[in-house]
Parts: C-alpha cells; structure tokens; sequence
C-alpha cells in the first residue's frame, strides 16, 4: 500500500472529513466563508464534547481531565499541564493507612483526629502525622496523585494523599502538593509552629474516596497553556492589573 493511499484511509479517522463530506454541502451549499466558519467551530465544540465525555465514560470519572493550574506539584507537574485522571476507588488510591475506630470523618477538622510533626531546618516543615490513636505516618511522596474539589480555592486541587484513613463509613485521604513551598498537608489549618505564619487551609476536612475526583494516571505536559494564558492571567491582568501569583513566565 502506498503513502497515498495511506492518507487516504486515514483522513477517515479525521472529524471534519465527515462535515465536509455530509454535513457542509447540506448546511452551506454556497460556500459561504461566514457560514462556514460557524460550522467549523460548532463541530469542534461537539467534538470535543464527545472526545471527553467517551474518556470519562471508558476511565470511569465525570472528570477525565484536569489541567494544572499552579506549581504545588513541581517537579513532577508543571503549571499547563493536562493531567488524565482515573476514577477514583479504595483499590487504586495508595498511601500510608491507618484505621480509626470513628463513625465517620465527613467535616470533621484535622485537628480532631490528628496533629501534625514539623522538622525545623530553614523553614518549619512538616514530616510526619501524629494520630490520636498513637499511630504516626511519615511524610512521603509515595501515595497516589489524586484530584479533589476545593470548596475554599474553588477549583480542582491536583496533590499527592499522603495518608490514607479507614474510618467506620469508608476511606478518607489527607493530601500535600510535593512542592517545597507546601510546608504541611492540605487540611492543617491554624499556624505553623505556635510563633509561626498562619496557614490558609486548602480543605478543611479530610476527603472522602468517594469524593475524589480521580487519580492521575498520564501527564501532557504543557497542553493548557493557552487556555490558562486566555482565561486565568489575562483575566487577572485586565482585573487587577497584574498577573497571579502562579505566572512563572513559561507558562
């Protein structure tokens, strides 16, 4: 088979072969530029709209994609990145367990079930979880990166679970972005150390499985730049005349 004959299978494979063959000679006879270019962007929308809600359907999440909007996870996510998530489950959320005999830790604080440890070096930074129960889990990059929505931030949070909780109604998860500027977990609110800087708390509870939006299973790296250069830091330049906190220039 041929190169030609090649590309003339896989054109097939592209969406827009079909709109030009069938749907453009019934809609825009004329070929009218204007129209045309309507058509154009409607079915890119609907394509897009398929693509995603087939991923969602075949990994199992309302969410199959998620695109990293700030660096808590670098080095292993950069700000831009599409993050392709899994549907969330007790069998492929890993991390460090601990079981607490407690009815249930829906909105219930951190602080309740637990304390947090912090080594001193130049900054105060926490390295372990202290349960009331006695048990201690250290702090390690060896959980699953897992996706959950932020009531406070009000966006999806893209962190590593870092312990992972069996209370009497299921799985809960604490979750920590493996940046070095994220000194302690998610849910530790208050200050760090007593004469320390007041943490602002990224959620307040612990986070059930059922409520994760997914786990990270592939990395596109860079794919959401545009959309975060449109929507988030030329929105925030035009409000506030200056770009956010996350901008790092590349992306």
């Amino acid at each position: 088979m041929g190169l030609k004959e090649i590309r003339e299978k896989l054109k097939w494979l592209d969406p827009f072969t079909y709109v030009d063959k069938y749907l453009m000679p019934k809609i825009n006879p004329s070929n009218n530029e204007y129209v045309s270019l309507v058509v154009y962007l409607v079915s890119a929308f609907v394509f897009a709209w398929l693509i995603y809600t087939g991923l969602g359907i075949a990994f199992g999440t309302p969410s199959p994609m998620v695109i990293v909007v700030s660096g808590s996870m670098e080095p292993v996510y950069y700000r831009g990145d599409v993050i392709i998530l899994f549907g969330a489950n007790t069998g492929n959320v890993n991390a460090r367990e601990v079981e607490l005999s407690v009815p249930t830790l829906k909105r219930v604080p951190f602080s309740e079930i637990a304390q947090p440890a912090y080594i001193q070096n130049s900054v105060a930074r926490i390295n372990k979880i202290r349960f009331n129960n006695g048990e201690e889990i250290p702090i390690e990059t060896t959980g699953n990166i897992v996706v959950y929505f932020s009531d406070i931030t009000r966006q999806p949070i893209i962190h590593r679970a870092v312990a992972k909780i069996k209370a009497d109604d299921g799985y809960y998860v604490l979750t920590k972005g493996d940046s070095v500027n994220n000194y302690t977990i998610d849910q530790d609110c208050g200050r760090i150390l007593p004469t320390g800087p007041e943490k602002n708390c990224i959620s307040l509870y612990p986070i059930s499985i059922q409520d994760l939006q997914g786990v990270s299973a592939m990395q596109i790296p860079f794919v959401g730049c545009i959309k975060l250069w449109i929507f988030d830091d030329l929105f925030s330049l035009i409000s506030t005349g200056r770009l956010p906190p996350d901008f790092r220039g590349v992306c």
